[in-house]
């Protein structure tokens, strides 16, 4: 019996909407702190999750 143990891959859409909330994340914690870069992060992740769904 052989197992497969290997972790699932990311797909490229997660990828993606990951990346793009972290970049929005990084400025907005620049500009206005550390509840506002993770607000961005997770409304970016949000909208992009549901439009790209």
């Amino acid at each position: 019996m052989s197992e497969n143990n290997e972790p699932k891959r990311l797909s490229q859409r997660w990828a993606l909407i990951l990346s793009v909330a972290f970049g929005a994340g990084v400025l907005t914690f620049a500009v206005g702190g550390p509840l506002a870069g993770l607000g961005a992060v997770v409304a970016v992740t949000t909208l992009l999750h549901t439009v790209m769904a």
